[in-house]
C-alpha cells in the first residue's frame, strides 16, 4: 500500500520517466561533450594559465555555490565561459594539447580544476580549525 502511494506521488510531482525523457531529449538537442581527465597535458597547461586567477575563480565559485539554483548556475557558467574566451582561449587555441576540444569542454574542465582547488582550500581551512592532539606529550620536543 505504501509503495503504491509513493509511486503515485512520484508520478504526480513530475519527476520520473517523463522528466527523464525530457532531459535526455534536451541533451540530445544540445549535444554532449564529455571532458576527459586523462589529458594531463591540457590540464597542466590550463592550471598554469589559470593559476594567477585561481583565488578569484575559487571565490566566485564559492559565492555562487552558497546560493544554489539554476540562475546562479547559469551565472557561474557564464562567467566561466567569459573567462575561457578572454583569458585562456587565445593561448589554448594554437596548443596541440587542445586536440580539437571546444570552449565548452575547456570550461567544464576548468570548472573541475576550480572545484578541486576549492576542496583543497576548504580541507586546509578545516585542518587549521581542528585541534592537533597526540596520545603522547610532545611538549619536550619543541
Amino acid at each position: 500500500m505504501q509503495e503504491e502511494l509513493a509511486a503515485r506521488d512520484y508520478v504526480r510531482t513530475g519527476t520520473g520517466f517523463g522528466a527523464a525523457l525530457r532531459e535526455v531529449w534536451r541533451l540530445l538537442k544540445q549535444g554532449i561533450e564529455f571532458s576527459t581527465l586523462s589529458e594531463p597535458k591540457l590540464q597542466n597547461e590550463m592550471r598554469a594559465l589559470a593559476a594567477p586567477h585561481m583565488p578569484v575563480l575559487v571565490h566566485k565559485r564559492t559565492k555562487v555555490g552558497a546560493t544554489t539554483g539554476p540562475i546562479e548556475d547559469e551565472q557561474w557558467y557564464g562567467e566561466l565561459g567569459d573567462f575561457v574566451s578572454r583569458m585562456l582561449w587565445p593561448y589554448l587555441q594554437e596548443s596541440p594539447a587542445l586536440n580539437g576540444r571546444s570552449k565548452n569542454c575547456v570550461a567544464e574542465l576548468l570548472d573541475e580544476i576550480v572545484a578541486a582547488e576549492q576542496r583543497r582550500v576548504c580541507e586546509r581551512a578545516m585542518a587549521d580549525i581542528m585541534p592537533r592532539t597526540s596520545r603522547f606529550d610532545t611538549s619536550w620536543a619543541m
